[in-house]
């Protein structure tokens, strides 16, 4: 069969002439296009940052670790040296404000702040104390200022009495009666605390004497009625007065029989 098809189609080739058109279709050469080249693109350069490559380490099993107890409070410790300086503090304290006996404050005062400084470095330790530590050095500073106060006004008043008694006043005597009796008179004329007396016997009144007076005694005077032999129960009353540098500083009065009186500044 494939010989008779062949035969044909070789028979017709004879007989046909150049002007078919299978002839033409079968010497006419088939064309193959061309693959088409594709447009290049630019490429963008691509930074790479080189770096060590780390590798992740495979976990681990983790071991149990039972939790830890918690840490006992351990109790406040006894702090004797705050509880000391409280007490010493306060009887510092008390004591300064009683006139002369608080002289013991220059002792206890300073003991007080000793006691109290330690106890309340302890305390930060001990963790107890710190409030009667406190309260100790706030009293023994309180004592020990008043203890200043003190003598302060001691000394100064120990410097005015020291210049009263180096200064010289003018001192002027004066003994009165209400009849004019006689009087008999005793006054000082002390120097630097020398102690000097003058008198004056049955003196008619009025009476008056200057002196100098100096010195801490002052001046003072004592007057009496003079007997009066005429008349022994006779009455009357005498004054005696005191004038330094011009001022009356004394004056007193006594009436009766034989009446006395004294005058001092």
């Amino acid at each position: 069969m494939t010989q008779g098809i062949a035969g044909s189609r070789h028979g017709r080739n004879v007989g046909q002439t150049a002007d078919s058109p299978f002839d033409d279709a079968l010497t006419t050469p088939i064309r193959i296009p061309q693959a088409v080249t594709p447009v290049a693109r630019p490429q963008v350069p691509v930074q790479r940052v080189a770096g060590p490559q780390q590798q992740v380490p495979a976990p681990q099993p983790q071991a149990f670790v039972p939790p830890h107890p918690p840490t006992p409070q351990l109790p406040p410790q006894a702090n004797g040296l705050a509880t000391a300086g409280l007490v010493v503090g306060i009887i510092a304290a008390v004591l300064s404000f009683i006139p002369f006996v608080g002289t013991v404050s220059w002792v206890l005062a300073p003991i007080g702040l000793v006691l109290s400084l330690v106890g309340l470095i302890k305390s930060g330790k001990a963790r107890s104390g710190r409030g009667k530590s406190i309260a100790g050095l706030v009293l023994g500073v309180v004592a020990l200022l008043m203890c200043i106060l003190y003598t302060a006004v001691f000394v100064g008043s120990v410097n005015s009495v020291a210049q009263q008694s180096a200064a010289v006043h003018q001192v002027t005597y004066e003994v009165t009666t209400a009849k004019k009796s006689n009087v008999t008179v005793t006054y000082s004329q002390s120097q630097n605390d020398d102690l000097a007396m003058a008198s004056v016997a049955d003196a008619a009144a009025p009476w008056s004497a200057d002196a100098q007076v100096s010195g801490l005694m002052g001046p003072n005077m004592t007057a009496t009625l003079s007997p009066d032999l005429d008349n022994p129960g006779r009455s009357d009353t005498i004054t005696c007065t005191i004038r330094e540098d011009g001022v009356q500083v004394a004056q007193n009065s006594a009436k009766g029989p034989n009446a006395s009186v004294t005058c001092a500044k």
